[in-house]
């Protein structure tokens, strides 16, 4: 049964409002619970005396650390491995192959937009790990870059650790023992060979576009409906110039990207799956004499007395 809430309504108004503009993302009026049992656990683990102590820390000094630290715990959204398995294999049987078949071998790069704790990053790996180590996409070395606010699910992903009831979510029995070792009675940690397939990185989600490099392939999985139509607008545009030419944008299989194409096309018979278009090659600069800034015809300052002295 859920406990009385002590939060002010004006603080909660607060914190929907801080959270729609450092991150894009609509908090619920139904939240109010979900609310306060993440940022109850966020004081604790900081140190305040109890929630209203720091939600008055928060609005009262404006600290930027703080105001960071609690929106990344409201914006966490719960996950579990092969999540929208439908997705997921158009990523593997289309996606990877087309890629695999363009690029003949080498280096695959992926990344994994809002990653939370890791499982999407994982399921990916083990599922190009699962086809090399069957013959295919044997000269492909695929890399998943996952980014997401810092956060305690950040850190679990770095980790690789997940409890008994987090395994059981999405995972096979098979998958389990393949890509997994047990810890004590409770725990098991992804396997090295997986782990080594896989990066995590602390970006504040709406504005880190600029420090990304250029990926094969972006994968942003259930989470466009979160944000507000502007930051929608936003996140797609970023993403959409960090995808290679030829490259793809995997969305949830019930995700589109509305009229605003944003230089990429669906992929008939792919629910999800965007490809980008080939890049626009710029004319090259002229190479003959430039003009310059000169306005006469007449000898520059000094070339009259330089010609009369010889």
């Amino acid at each position: 049964m859920r406990g009385a809430l002590s939060l002010k309504p004006s603080y909660y108004e607060a914190l929907k409002r801080l959270t729609l503009e450092l991150a894009g993302v609509r908090v619920g009026s139904d939240h109010a619970f979900l609310v306060e049992t993440r940022l109850a656990s966020l004081a604790r683990e900081d140190g305040f005396a109890s929630l209203d102590a720091m939600i008055e820390e928060l609005f009262s000094t404006g600290q930027t650390r703080l105001a960071v630290r609690v929106v990344s715990a409201l914006v966490e959204r719960d996950t579990h491995f092969n999540r929208d398995p439908a997705s997921l294999d158009i990523l593997e049987n289309y996606a990877m192959e087309a890629l695999a078949e363009v690029r003949g071998g080498g280096r695959v790069d992926i990344l994994s937009y809002g990653c939370g704790s890791g499982q999407d990053v994982y399921s990916i790996a083990m599922r190009a790990a699962a086809r090399r180590a069957g013959g295919e996409l044997e000269n492909i070395h695929v890399n998943i870059t996952g980014i997401d606010y810092p956060s305690q699910a950040l850190e679990r992903a770095r980790s690789g650790r997940y409890t008994h009831f987090e395994v059981q979510r999405g995972l096979s029995a098979k998958d389990l023992v393949t890509w997994f070792e047990p810890i004590g009675e409770d725990e098991w940690i992804i396997d090295p060979d997986i782990r080594r397939m896989v990066d995590f990185q602390e970006m504040h989600l709406l504005s880190g576009f600029e420090d990304l490099s250029a990926y094969h392939a972006v994968v942003f999985r259930g989470g466009l409906s979160h944000y507000s139509a502007p930051a929608q607008v936003r996140v797609l545009r970023g993403l959409a110039k960090l995808i290679r030419p030829y490259g793809y944008l995997q969305l949830g299989t019930g995700e589109q990207i509305g009229d605003m194409h944003f230089g990429l096309d669906p992929v008939p018979g792919a629910p999800g799956l965007y490809r980008k278009r080939e890049a626009i090659v710029a004319p090259p600069e002229p190479t003959g004499k430039q003009p310059t800034e000169r306005r006469t015809f007449g000898p520059r300052k000094g070339e009259a007395h330089r010609a009369q002295n010889g």
